[in-house]
């Protein structure tokens, strides 16, 4: 028998086309799934390098860089960005290319930066009301609405004083900044204060300037007001009537001051002598009391006028509207009664003593002015002196003594103008430098002329 060796053959007796298809078959898709999975991963790398949307804050210029970590040496922009106004906040879509594929992104134009002003230094007093915080910025600059406010809401100022006061200023898109506005506070509780308000003296029929000399000043406010309250004033008849002059600060202090304003006729003003004889012999007995006390009989008329002037100054007070101007001897009683007069009465007393020295005298009367002014012409030492004892200065006691016209305008306190026609010749020579009357001094020395002078 014969013995046979070899492979095994199926009943059919072929091998199967199955066996060799399948694995074939599941070889190919395996290879090339493979190879499509190394596709898309370098695809997905590719695409992946791209930011598929970016920031750019606005003003700023659009670079290839920032859509990348790292920029493939073939990666171009395909849309053209120079269509893009980087100046306006928006949303734009572009496109670009990266190993052969065209991919897209969003380019964002956003704001960043915070706005931007200028602080307005500001003052205030203690009790105004806050400005708007609006109103203490300027130059404020932001592409987007913004909102302007106090960082701590509503600052409450305590005392006056220097204050940085911060100002919060917002944007739409939610940048903040802060300005520090300088504050100057002040704290104003005093009113002005008013100068030159004094008691006035006018004649019948003339007209006043209320305002002339006044002067206000205040702490703080440099133009406060002043406001004149002359309404009670009758300047047609004889009488005393008030004044009242009204100055108020930026602040709302106020001050008052209150003057009086004596009418006189023109016949009280010195003009003339018309007295009844009872109260002209009152005046001359009062006045011959104090002449005896206060010089000596032999006294020269120089120092008798320096004695009666003296007094005068020293003796009896100054106030506006305490004369009696139905006549000077009138006034000189009631002057010599209370130690108290105004300019009229200061006059009508030295008249009434220097009467009774024998001493010549005249009453001057300002002119060109609405407030009434009386002093002497004294004749003395051969000539005729202005004296007048009215206190313009009660501090340093100067008063007026011997002077001569030119010496009365430039050294005399006080307003001494006068008509020079209706009076005598005036002395020019000086003896300013022989006499004192903050001293009650006449020097031994004086120039005295003889009599036949």
């Amino acid at each position: 028998m014969a013995h046979y060796s070899g492979r095994k053959r199926n009943k059919h007796g072929k091998v199967g086309i199955a066996g060799i298809l399948i694995p074939a078959v599941f070889g190919l898709f395996v290879g090339f799934a493979a190879a499509f999975t190394i596709y898309l991963s370098v695809v997905a790398k590719i695409e992946g390098s791209v930011y598929r949307e970016i920031n750019i804050e606005y003003g700023h210029p659009i670079k290839l860089e920032d859509f990348f970590d790292h920029v493939p040496e073939d990666a171009k922009l395909l849309s053209d960005i120079s269509v893009i106004d980087t100046g306006k906040i928006g949303t734009y879509r572009v496109a670009l290319e990266v190993a052969g594929r065209k991919v897209h992104s969003n380019i964002n134009i956003i704001d960043r930066t915070a706005p931007v002003a200028k602080a307005v230094p500001q003052e205030m007093y203690l009790k105004d009301q806050l400005p708007q915080a609006s109103d203490i910025v300027q130059d404020l600059f932001d592409l987007s609405p913004v909102i302007v406010e106090y960082a701590d809401k509503n600052p409450d100022f305590k005392f006056g004083g220097m204050y940085d006061i911060p100002v919060k200023l917002t944007d739409r898109y939610g940048n903040c900044s802060q300005v520090l506005v300088p504050f100057t506070v002040k704290d104003d509780q005093e009113g002005p204060v008013i100068l030159g308000a004094e008691d006035l003296t006018v004649l019948i029929g003339d007209s006043i300037s209320y305002r002339d000399g006044v002067t206000v000043k205040d702490n703080y406010d440099p133009n406060p007001t002043l406001t004149v309250d002359k309404s009670q004033v009758d300047l047609k008849h004889a009488g005393v009537y008030p004044v009242t002059y009204t100055a108020t600060d930026e602040c709302g202090n106020e001050t008052k001051v209150t003057i009086q304003v004596e009418v006189v006729t023109r016949r009280t003003a010195g003009i003339t002598g018309e007295d009844d004889a009872e109260t002209v012999a009152k005046a001359y007995k009062l006045a011959e009391e104090i002449v005896n006390q206060i010089t000596d009989k032999d006294d020269t008329d120089v120092e008798k006028a320096m004695a009666i002037f003296y007094w005068s100054y020293h003796r009896l007070g100054f106030a506006r509207g305490t004369s009696d101007y139905t006549s000077w001897a009138h006034a000189a009683v009631r002057a010599l009664t209370r130690r108290v007069a105004s300019c009229y009465g200061h006059w009508a007393v030295c008249k009434a003593m220097l009467d009774v020295c024998g001493i010549k005298n005249i009453c001057v009367t300002r002119a060109n002015s609405s407030q009434v002014h009386y002093w002497c012409l004294v004749y003395l030492n051969g000539g005729w002196y202005h004296c007048d004892s009215q206190a313009w200065a009660p501090i340093d006691g100067f008063f007026a003594f011997m002077m001569t016209d030119d010496e009365l305008k430039t050294r005399a306190r006080g307003n001494h103008d006068f008509n020079g026609k209706l009076y005598p010749a005036r002395a020019t020579e000086s003896v300013q430098r022989y006499v004192s009357s903050s001293r009650k001094w006449v020097s031994k020395d004086f120039p005295y002329k003889d009599a036949t002078d």
